[in-house]
C-alpha cells in the first residue's frame, strides 16, 4: 500500500505525479492505456483549506470545482447545469440529459428505487414521497453529530446497489457512468475540536478527478460541514483503490513532478450560517443567481451576507458575465488576475 502526507493540493500534485511516474504499472482499461499504482493509495492532506491549485503548469480550471460543488450541494445530476461548465461531460452520460452516477441526488435525495436518479431540481428534506423514503444524507450527518459529537456513524453512501449493479433483467448494468466515490466519513478528531473527513474511492483519475475537482469538492464540503457542526476544519484522508492516469497525460505529469517553486496557501472564511437549514437557504440563493448568470448573462449586485458564499457567487459571476470582481480570498484575486 502506498501512503503519503501532503500539506495541501499543490504538494499533492507534485508528490503524486512523481509517485505515479515512479511506480505506475501499465494497464488496459476500456480500450485505453493507463498507468496505475499496483496497490491502493492512502494520503492525508494536513491543511484542507489549501485547495487552490497555484501551479501554472497544471493549467487548472478554477471555475469547474466551484460549479460542481454547487451542483452537488443542490442535489442535481443534470447536464444542463454541469455540461455548460465542462462540455465533455456529455461523453459520460447514458442519455445525454443526466449523469447517471452524478453525486448530487445521492447526497441529497437518496432513495430505494430501481430507476436512475434524474435530479434537476434543488434538494428536498428527508421525506416520504409516493410511499418511498427519500433521504437527505446531509441532514443525516447534521443529526448524527447533534446526537453525539463523537459519533462514528456519520457516513454518506454514494454507491447505490439498486441502481448501480444490475439492469431489470439482472445482467451487469451497462453504463458510461458508475460512481467513483463510494463513501464519505465525517468524524470529530478524538482530542481536538476539529472535523476530519475520510473519502474512499473505487477508482480515481489523478489529473481529471483527484486534482481537478475531487480534493476541492470534498475539502470544500468538509469546511462547510465544520461550520454547520460548530467544529474547526481538521485533516482530510483520501483512499483510492485504483489511482491512475492515462497515457496521453504523461508529459503533463513529468512537467508537474519537476516543479519546485510552489507554495501552499490556505484560507479560512468567516461564515454566517450555523446550521444546515441556514446553509441550504444560501444554496438556494446561490443556485438562483447562478442560473441567471448562466442563462441570461445578467449581472446582479447580490450580497449573500456571507464571505464564503459571496466568493463562491463571484467565481460563477465572473465566468458567466465577464465582470471584474474582487474576492475576500486573496488567493482567488491572484488566480483571477
Amino acid at each position: 500500500m502506498f501512503t503519503a502526507e501532503y500539506e495541501g493540493i499543490n504538494s499533492f500534485l507534485v508528490g503524486a505525479s512523481s509517485l505515479l511516474l515512479d511506480h505506475g504499472v501499465k494497464r488496459i482499461t476500456r480500450g485505453q492505456v493507463c498507468w496505475e499504482l499496483p496497490e491502493p493509495f492512502m494520503f492525508k492532506i494536513k491543511n484542507p483549506t489549501a485547495r487552490w491549485v497555484t501551479i501554472n503548469e497544471r493549467k487548472w480550471n478554477i471555475v469547474l470545482p466551484y460549479a460542481e460543488s454547487l451542483w452537488l450541494a443542490s442535489g442535481r445530476n443534470d447536464l444542463r447545469f454541469i455540461g455548460y461548465y465542462l462540455k465533455k461531460m456529455i461523453n459520460f452520460s447514458d442519455d445525454g440529459i443526466y449523469l447517471r452516477g452524478g453525486y448530487g441526488p445521492r447526497l441529497r435525495m437518496f432513495n430505494g428505487l430501481l430507476n436512475d436518479y434524474r435530479g434537476n431540481e434543488i434538494f428536498s428534506r428527508s421525506i416520504l414521497r409516493n410511499n418511498t423514503v427519500v433521504v437527505d444524507q446531509f441532514e443525516f450527518i447534521e443529526k448524527c453529530f447533534q446526537k453525539d459529537i463523537n459519533t462514528r456513524r456519520a457516513i454518506i453512501s454514494i454507491g447505490d446497489p439498486l441502481k448501480d449493479c444490475f439492469d431489470p433483467e439482472f445482467k451487469i448494468k451497462e453504463t458510461k457512468d458508475s460512481p467513483c466515490t463510494r463513501i464519505l466519513h465525517f468524524m470529530k478528531h478524538p482530542t481536538e475540536n476539529k472535523l476530519n473527513l475520510t473519502v474512499y474511492m473505487r477508482s480515481n483519475d489523478f489529473l481529471w478527478g483527484a486534482s481537478a475537482v475531487n480534493l476541492f469538492n470534498f475539502t470544500f464540503m468538509q469546511e462547510y460541514f465544520a461550520k454547520i457542526l460548530n467544529l474547526e476544519v481538521g485533516e482530510y484522508y483520501h483512499i483510492a483503490n485504483s489511482f491512475h492516469y492515462y497515457e496521453d497525460c504523461k508529459t503533463k505529469l513529468e512537467i508537474v513532478a519537476n516543479v519546485r517553486d510552489y507554495r501552499e496557501s490556505g484560507f479560512i472564511y468567516r461564515k454566517s450560517f450555523c446550521s444546515l437549514p441556514e446553509f441550504d437557504y444560501l444554496i438556494t440563493q446561490l443556485s438562483n443567481a447562478e442560473e441567471n448568470f448562466r442563462i441570461d448573462k445578467s449581472q446582479h449586485d447580490l450580497d449573500l451576507q456571507d464571505d464564503f458564499f459571496n466568493d463562491w457567487l463571484k467565481v460563477l459571476e465572473s465566468f458567466n458575465t465577464k465582470k471584474k470582481v474582487v474576492f475576500v480570498n486573496p488567493i482567488l484575486n491572484e488566480l483571477f488576475a
